[in-house]
C-alpha cells in the first residue's frame, strides 16, 4: 500500500517510482523548513544578543579630597584592566587633575608616575606654605604702589604649565580630547559652581583646584574662553576657585553631561573622603586636629546631597591619609585604596552598565 503523502490527507501516490518521488519532495521539504528555522534563530539571536550585550555609556564623577585623590587613579586602573570604556570624567580639584590627564590620553599607570613625581607637588606648592606664611607681609607691598592683584599666595601659573606639558595634545583644547570631560569650579562671583569644558585644559584644571587663600582665583571669559585677559565688571566672567566649596563631589555636574550622551548612560562617583566615625576627644589635643576634622566635616556635609544622585558610589577606604599630606607614602596607600575599592565593585559596574 502506499504511503500517504504530506500532500494531502486523501492524496495516494501509487507505485514505487511514486513512493520515491514522495520521499524525495518530502526531504527537501523537510530541509527548506529546517533551513527557514535555522535563517529565523540567526535573525533573533544576533538581535537577542545586541539587546543582552549593548553598553550602557558611562560618566564618572571624581570627588576632591587632596592626596587623598590619588585613590582615583586605583580605580582608573582597576577599569582600564577590564577594559570598561569612560565616556566622559567630570572632576572637582584632584579629581579634575586627575581626570583631566586621564582624558587628554595620560594612561593610568602613567598618571601614577607623575603624581609620585616631586616636580608634580613642587609645581602645585611652589614653595613651601610655611614660606608663603612668614612672607605674607610682603606680598601687601604692591598694594602701596596701587597694584592691587587677586588673594593668594599663588597664582598656580606654574601648575597650568606643569599640566599642560603632560597632555598628549598639541592644542591642550578640552573640546578635542579623547574622552569627554569637564572641571568643576566654584564662581565667586555667583557663588554657584561652574563646570569648564571649553578652553585650555592647563588653565581649567588650575582653577578647579585653586584653593582659597592658598591659591588666587583664575577670571574666565565664559563666552570666549580663550581670553585671558577679560577685565573686572564684565558681563561674562567668572572667577573660579576650587569647586570643593559647593560640588567637591560632582555628581550633579555629571549628570548634565550624561544627558548629552543619552538616556542610557550611568554616572558613577568616586568619594575619596572618609566615612565618619566617632573619634577621641585626645585627638584634638594636637596641633591642626581641629581646623583637619572642620575641613572633613564640611566636605562630608557638601558631598552628602551629591552621594543619592549617583548610580553607584565607589568608596575607597582613606580615612588614614591626611587632604594636605605631602607624603608619597599616602598617596601610594590612597592608590592601593582605589584599586582595592574598584575590585569590588566590579559586579555592580557590570551590571549597570549591561557587561555579562
Amino acid at each position: 500500500m502506499a504511503p500517504t503523502s504530506f500532500l494531502g490527507k486523501y492524496t495516494k501516490i501509487k507505485g514505487a517510482s511514486s513512493t520515491t518521488l514522495v520521499a524525495v519532495i518530502a526531504l527537501a521539504v523537510s530541509f527548506n523548513q529546517a533551513a527557514q528555522a535555522q535563517n529565523a534563530s540567526a535573525t533573533d539571536t544576533p538581535s537577542h544578543q545586541t539587546q543582552s550585550q549593548q553598553r550602557k555609556k558611562l560618566v564618572l564623577a571624581l570627588g576632591g579630597g587632596g592626596t587623598r585623590g590619588a585613590a582615583h587613579i586605583g580605580v582608573l586602573k582597576v577599569l582600564a584592566q577590564n577594559n570598561i570604556k569612560i565616556d566622559a570624567i567630570v572632576g572637582t580639584s584632584v579629581g579634575a587633575i586627575v581626570g583631566g590627564l586621564y582624558c587628554s590620553g595620560v594612561k593610568a599607570d602613567e598618571l601614577e608616575h607623575v603624581l609620585l613625581e616631586k616636580s608634580f607637588l613642587r609645581s602645585y606648592l611652589t614653595v613651601p606654605i610655611a614660606v608663603r606664611v612668614i612672607a605674607v607681609p610682603i606680598f601687601f607691598l604692591p598694594h602701596l604702589v596701587g597694584y592691587h592683584p587677586y588673594d593668594g599666595l599663588y597664582r598656580g601659573n606654574r601648575f597650568r604649565k606643569y599640566i599642560n606639558k603632560h597632555v598628549p595634545l598639541e592644542d591642550k583644547e578640552i573640546a578635542n580630547l579623547p574622552i569627554k570631560f569637564g572641571a568643576v569650579c566654584c564662581d565667586l562671583l555667583t557663588a554657584k559652581p561652574y563646570t569648564v569644558r571649553t578652553g585650555n585644559i592647563g588653565r581649567a584644571i588650575q582653577a578647579s583646584s585653586a584653593i582659597p587663600a592658598l591659591r588666587r582665583p583664575v577670571p574666565f571669559d565664559k563666552n570666549c574662553p580663550d581670553n585671558v585677559d577679560i577685565k573686572d565688571g564684565s558681563d561674562s566672567m567668572a572667577l573660579l576657585v576650587d569647586g570643593g566649596l559647593q560640588a567637591n563631589l560632582p555628581v550633579e555636574e555629571a549628570r548634565l553631561l550624561a544627558r548629552e550622551l543619552g538616556p542610557d548612560t550611568v554616572v558613577i562617583a568616586i568619594n575619596v573622603n572618609p566615612v565618619f566615625e566617632r573619634t577621641n576627644a585626645k585627638a584634638f589635643r594636637r596641633i591642626g586636629s581641629v581646623s583637619k576634622r572642620a575641613l572633613n566635616i564640611f566636605l562630608t556635609e557638601v558631598d552628602k546631597s551629591e552621594i543619592g544622585r549617583a548610580d553607584l558610589v565607589i568608596q575607597p577606604q582613606t580615612k588614614e591619609i591626611s587632604i594636605l599630606s605631602t607624603n608619597f607614602d599616602d598617596a601610594r596607600k590612597a592608590i592601593k585604596a582605589g584599586e582595592e575599592s574598584a575590585t569590588a565593585a566590579l559586579p555592580e559596574i557590570s551590571t549597570l552598565i549591561g557587561r555579562d
